[in-house]
């Protein structure tokens, strides 16, 4: 590996002097290294191209958000050119890119109301910083990523198909997704039909994609491969979803997993103190819908998935995706509970 990386790394300079390796972890998507060298300490990164199949229009996204926030100082990943002006180099069919490496800490879950408010303020303050980027200049990179009439229909097609022993053993779960798609069906098709306005949005703003210095403040997000235009309501739900879970969605005993309603406020008010200054009335009206909504969606994924077999998402027993469903639905269960949906 450290030859490839020598060679990797010399596409973007002259002569470099690699010092030490580190293989990151917290991703699990790409393949990821820190290298500490002679010129500075960088993050080397391969595209996944299994799972992002348009590389293109990734890296022309990841690049254009990057650089048009440094534009207004925002804090972001700085990507480096390489010797022939590119933001990445290919090493046979793999794409690569180097960018500076960040000093932070990272959080595997939001420990505090405190670290909610801090995370709830973060992500309101990037939305607001590109507001005014040109949408048109982004392109979707994973088509239909959040659009959750299609999951849900998706899913339906998947029950159609399914394994005949995963069918009887998901039984429950199956009837409680398809009651509770009434409740989400107005607001999901209202982000498709543009009555919630498209933004550029992360796609992924679980805690760990954001990088703390050491007073506990937050430097900036990473991990922009899903960034692309979609609803503000996804960024939301999608930080709630791990980050209002007092466990995982790989938690077996499920009176083990539920709804933080103290760290959702913490994180709601701090993002909202900041948002509502830009949000629509549609998207204030229904902001309350972003994490049933994204929990209702990632339920059809995880038990379609399931019923046929899981070809998707990475399973290491027999019923993990099934379980997966479960502290799903149970979050929801004690979301809607809340919200009296």
């Amino acid at each position: 590996m450290k030859e490839q990386l020598i060679k990797i790394t010399e596409a973007f300079f002259d002569a470099i002097d690699i010092q030490e390796i580190t293989t990151i972890q917290s991703g699990l998507i790409n393949n990821t290294y820190k290298i500490s060298t002679d010129k500075g300490d960088f993050i080397v990164q391969q595209l996944n191209q299994n799972v992002f199949k348009n590389s293109s229009a990734l890296l022309n996204n990841k690049i254009k958000i990057c650089h048009f926030l440094e534009s207004k100082q925002f804090p972001t990943i700085t990507y480096l050119r390489s010797r022939k002006g590119l933001f990445y180099v290919k090493e046979g069919a793999d794409i690569w890119q180097l960018s500076c490496f960040i000093p932070s800490t990272v959080k595997d879950r939001i420990d505090s109301t405190e670290v909610a408010a801090k995370a709830g303020e973060h992500l309101a303050q990037f939305h607001e910083a590109l507001l005014d980027f040109p949408l048109d200049e982004l392109e979707y990179t994973i088509p239909d990523f959040h659009n959750t009439c299609k999951r849900y229909t998706d899913f339906l097609e998947n029950v159609a198909k399914a394994n005949a022993d995963r069918l009887v053993l998901a039984k429950d779960e199956i009837k409680k997704l398809q009651l509770f798609y009434s409740k989400i069906k107005k607001i999901a098709t209202a982000i498709q039909e543009g009555i919630i306005p498209l933004r550029v949005v992360h796609n992924d703003t679980k805690i760990s994609n954001m990088l703390f210095d050491d007073f506990g403040s937050i430097i900036c997000l990473i991990d922009f491969d899903t960034l692309m235009p979609g609803s503000i309501l996804h960024d939301v739900g999608d930080a709630m979803r791990s980050g209002a879970n007092t466990a995982t969605e790989e938690e077996k005993e499920l009176e083990k997993v539920n709804f933080d309603h103290i760290i959702y406020e913490a994180f709601m008010k701090a993002y909202l103190d900041i948002a509502k200054g830009f949000l629509t009335k549609e998207e204030l009206e229904n902001i309350h819908l972003s994490l049933p909504l994204l929990l209702f969606e990632q339920s059809c994924r995880f038990l379609g998935d399931f019923l046929i077999n899981d070809p998707y998402y990475s399973t290491q027993y027999e019923l993990q995706n099934l379980v997966r469903t479960k502290t799903q639905l149970k979050l929801l269960e004690q979301v809607s509970a809340y919200f009296k949906l």
